[in-house]
């Protein structure tokens, strides 16, 4: 092999390509910036009380923490920034603002001012709707509340209840041994 043959690198070629990659590596991030404005995507911040409202007409306390207790609302916000597309979150915000829509429509100043009956009467006529957004914030306020903490506390949920004894006379547990249909 001859020596023009063999590859080398002289230290001024060396330079001048870890300049070249260091200022790429400067400028891109600022060009980035520079193609144009974005929208900003939506916040659940201006609809904060409602869906507190809304939530605590679908799980309301009683002798258990409801939903409001269990952190549903910030499970819901949550949710919906980090884990929602463009077009679920459109759907969530249509449903909310159909709610307080139909709140007006029925002369109330907003749904968290209505009373208990008339938050289930106005949640009812949404839900017959079927709003796509209407079953979504639905299932997410089930969903977070029986995935909760406090809930499984409160309902004192037990994966696999009892003890298995394999050897009980049929005498003793008759011929119907699950109560409710699975």
């Amino acid at each position: 092999m001859t020596e023009a043959s063999t590859p080398s690198i002289n230290r001024r070629t060396l330079l001048r390509g870890s300049v070249t990659l260091a200022g790429v590596a400067v400028i891109l991030p600022s060009m980035a910036s520079l193609s144009g404005c974005t929208s900003t995507p939506p916040s659940l911040t201006a609809y904060g009380a409602l869906i507190e409202a809304v939530v605590d007409r679908i799980i309301p306390a009683t002798k258990t923490p409801g939903a409001v207790e269990a952190g549903v609302p910030q499970y819901i916000a949550a949710l919906f920034e980090q884990h929602l597309d463009a077009a679920q979150q459109g759907e969530l915000i249509t449903a909310l603002e159909a709610i307080e829509t139909r709140t007006r429509a029925e002369g109330h100043t907003s749904f968290g001012a209505a009373s208990a009956d008339q938050r289930d009467g106005v949640l009812t006529q949404v839900a017959n709707e079927k709003q796509p957004g209407w079953q979504a914030l639905r299932d997410m306020a089930i969903f977070g509340f029986y995935t909760s903490e406090t809930a499984t506390e409160e309902l004192a949920y037990e994966e696999i209840p009892g003890r298995y004894n394999g050897c009980v006379p049929l005498a003793e547990i008759g011929s119907a041994w699950l109560e409710r249909g699975v």
